[in-house]
């Protein structure tokens, strides 16, 4: 069973101006010859988190991470002004062209794999190939079936469901995301933090296969906590700013480029039954699922095959 590779510290750090009001912090660390790899983080809204890079042999990557538009040290922080899908994607390309990379491994999990998927139907000529793990495919039913009353998600931690609604008006309930986003829209500081925290605490502590008993702690803090569901709720409320199946119906342009999708069978925040048909869809994509994972990239399973993959990716790249 694979471990994370040990932690290592950026040997740069930069900002890069992608348009008149948001700048996006960008770090790399690893072999600054190595293989480029891009890695996007979760949310949308989540931030990066170094631990992201350990999944990679600093040896062999060169990694670049980043904060999305909002996000982590991304200014202006929390900003939903200016911020959309098609903007994150085009990003992604700004970073690539900024350091001269002519082609590199797009890295994401869930939100971050759909941001992967839609940078790759636009520009698949720079990408070697995807390691992509649970990803968040963005139609109704997926929001239903982590948000809605009769989802996945709230059959399975009714309890829990319980918690995260009972924070919204009694008429809002029927539509979480929709409630929500009306009290983040508020004028209320106070409602919009209390909001924000059963919003990350709900979505953090069902990510696991057991739900975390410290979720509270781990997940509430409330200035992390604010950006997250504040962004999250806009771009669900924009239907991810795309139209509904999107991300199937245009997987035939990434036919040519290899793809690991790994996704854990008890995932309660992105449905296996995507990444089945995305599977399906994709003749050069290869899913592997994890038995004994949730939606959680900290998994045991969930880490050995990310780092597998990434392993595969390196000795093929190396051996051309």
């Amino acid at each position: 069973m694979r471990i994370l590779y040990p932690v290592i510290k950026p040997y740069s750090e930069t900002y890069i101006k992608v348009s008149p009001l948001h700048q996006l912090s960008v770090s790399q660390s690893g072999n600054s010859e190595g293989i480029p790899v891009i890695v996007l983080h979760g949310g949308p809204g989540g931030g990066r988190s170094q631990r992201l890079s350990r999944f990679f042999d600093p040896e062999k990557f060169r990694i670049i991470l980043f904060d999305q538009r909002g996000c982590g040290r991304s200014m202006p922080y929390g900003e939903i002004e200016d911020n959309d899908a098609n903007a994150l994607v085009d990003d992604i390309e700004v970073i690539r062209k900024y350091f001269e990379i002519k082609k590199w491994v797009v890295f994401g999990g869930s939100w971050g794999a759909q941001l992967a998927l839609r940078y790759g139907f636009k520009y698949s000529q720079h990408i070697f190939s995807f390691i992509l793990r649970s990803p968040f495919l963005g139609r109704q039913q997926d929001l239903d079936w982590r948000y809605g009353l009769s989802g996945g998600a709230a059959q399975i931690y009714p309890d829990h469901y319980q918690r995260f609604i009972e924070k919204l008006p009694s008429e809002l309930r029927d539509d979480p995301i929709a409630g929500y986003k009306a009290l983040f829209d508020s004028a209320n500081e106070f409602e919009q933090l209390a909001a924000a925290r059963e919003w990350s605490i709900w979505k953090g502590g069902v990510s696991h296969l057991l739900p975390l008993s410290d979720a509270e702690h781990r997940f509430g803090h409330t200035h992390q906590a604010l950006a997250l569901a504040k962004i999250e709720s806009y771009y669900y409320s924009n239907h991810c700013f795309m139209a509904e199946n999107h991300i199937l119906d245009s997987v035939s342009l990434l036919k040519e480029v290899p793809a690991t999708i790994i996704h854990g069978r008890y995932d309660m925040m992105c449905k296996l039954e995507g990444s089945q048909h995305l599977a399906e869809h994709w003749d050069s994509c290869q899913l592997q699922i994890i038995p004994g994972a949730g939606h959680s990239s900290g998994e045991a399973g969930v880490i050995d095959a990310l780092i597998q993959a990434s392993e595969t990716v390196a000795d093929w790249l190396l051996e051309q």
